[in-house]
C-alpha cells in the first residue's frame, strides 16, 4: 500500500468500524456532492470513491482489506530485532484471523453466523419496493417486487412488465417512476432505472450458495416493511444461461422480483416466474458492476458464445421503451 495514500475509509469519510449501511450512505453523499453543477470535475476522486465503495460494501473484500491495513501498520520502521518481532506478530495475527474466521473446508456444511435477521430485514426495507404497472387503458396492477443494487438501479422479474406500460416503484412513503434499461429473457430478469432509489442498495453476494446454507426469502408487508422467511438451500442447479437456487421455503407466486438473501443480508438469487413455475435465479455477474448514477447508460451485455452446431440462446438486450410517469 503506497505511503500517505488515503485509505478507503478516509476516502469515504467513515471510521474503520463503520456499519455496512454507513458505507452506502457515505458513498452516495460523496457522489451527490461531486455531481452538483458548481462542483469542479474530479475524475480521480470519483474513481477513488467508487473503488472504496466496491471494496468496503463487499464483506469478504472488506475483511481482506482490513487485514492489509493491519499489516501495513505493523511494518517495521526501526531495527532488525524489532522488525523481526513485528513480523512475527503479523504472522501470528494473520494465522489467527485465517484459522478462526476464514478457514472453511470445501465439504464443511456449517455456515458463518452472519447478521441478526431483524437487522437484515431493517436494512433491506430501504432497498425493496413494490413494482406497479399502468397499461394504456389506465388500469394499474402490482407486478411483484424490485430491489436496489446501486444508485438509481433496481432489479425486478420481467413477469408482468409489458411494452408501453408505465412503471412505478412504491418506495414507502413515496412513488418513484421506473424505466426498463435491460432484460434477460432466458433468466426472466429486468434491470430498471429508478430516480432516487439505491441510497442504501443491497450487496450482491460474491460467494455462490451451497446446499445446506441458510437463506431468507423476502416479502413486503402492508406497511412496506421487508419480512423474512428462513429456509435452507436444497441445491444449485444450472439454468438456460445461469443457475437456479432451489430452497426449502414454499414458492410464493406473489413474490416475483423478491431478493433471496444470505445470512449477511447479501443477495444470492431473485424470485422469478417462468412458464408458471416459480424459481430463484442467480443475477448474472455482468449486472453487478459498480453502481452508476441515475440516467447514465447501462453497460452492454454480451451473450456467451454458442457451441458449434447449437442454436444461439436469447441475448440480453435493451427492452422496448416504457415511458416513465414523471
Amino acid at each position: 500500500m503506497a505511503k500517505n495514500k488515503p485509505t478507503h475509509y478516509e476516502v469515504l469519510g467513515v471510521k474503520p468500524g463503520a456499519k455496512h449501511n454507513d458505507i452506502g450512505l457515505a458513498y452516495n453523499r460523496l457522489m451527490a456532492a461531486r455531481r452538483k453543477e458548481n462542483a469542479p470535475p474530479d475524475l480521480k476522486g470519483e474513481s477513488a470513491a467508487r473503488e472504496a465503495f466496491e471494496v468496503l460494501s463487499d464483506l469478504d473484500r472488506r475483511a481482506a482489506y482490513d487485514r492489509q491495513l493491519a499489516g501495513a501498520r505493523l511494518k517495521p520502521a526501526f531495527g532488525a530485532r524489532q522488525g523481526a518481532f513485528a513480523a512475527a506478530v503479523v504472522l501470528l495475527a494473520a494465522g489467527g484471523i485465517y484459522y478462526f474466521t476464514l478457514k472453511r473446508p470445501a465439504q464443511e456444511a456449517a455456515q458463518p453466523q452472519g447478521r441478526p435477521p431483524a437487522e437484515i430485514a431493517a436494512a433491506a426495507t430501504s432497498a425493496v419496493g413494490r413494482l406497479h404497472s399502468t397499461d394504456m387503458s389506465g388500469q394499474t396492477k402490482p407486478v411483484g417486487l424490485a430491489f436496489a443494487i446501486g444508485a438509481g438501479v433496481m432489479v425486478a422479474s420481467c413477469e408482468g412488465i409489458v411494452p408501453n406500460a408505465q412503471l412505478v416503484v412504491n418506495l414507502n412513503p413515496r412513488m418513484a417512476p421506473a424505466r426498463v434499461t435491460m432484460t434477460d429473457e432466458a433468466l426472466g430478469l429486468c434491470k430498471l432505472e429508478v430516480d432516487g432509489a439505491g441510497s442504501l442498495p443491497l450487496s450482491i453476494s460474491s460467494v455462490e450458495a451451497r446446499a445446506g446454507d441458510t437463506v431468507y426469502a423476502t416479502s413486503v408487508n402492508a406497511v412496506g416493511e421487508v419480512v423474512l422467511k428462513e429456509g435452507k438451500v436444497k441445491r444449485v442447479a444450472p439454468a438456460a444461461r445461469g443457475k437456479v437456487v432451489e430452497i426449502t421455503v414454499a414458492d410464493n407466486p406473489a413474490g416475483a422480483g423478491a431478493p433471496l438473501l444470505d445470512v449477511h443480508g447479501r443477495v444470492v438469487a431473485v424470485a422469478t416466474q417462468a412458464e408458471g413455475q416459480a424459481r430463484h435465479v442467480v443475477i448474472p455477474a455482468a449486472w453487478t458492476d459498480a453502481p452508476r448514477p441515475a440516467g447514465a447508460p447501462a453497460a452492454p451485455s454480451t451473450p456467451p458464445p454458442a457451441a458449434e452446431g447449437a442454436s444461439t440462446p436469447p441475448a440480453t438486450q435493451p427492452a422496448p421503451t416504457i415511458p416513465a410517469n414523471r
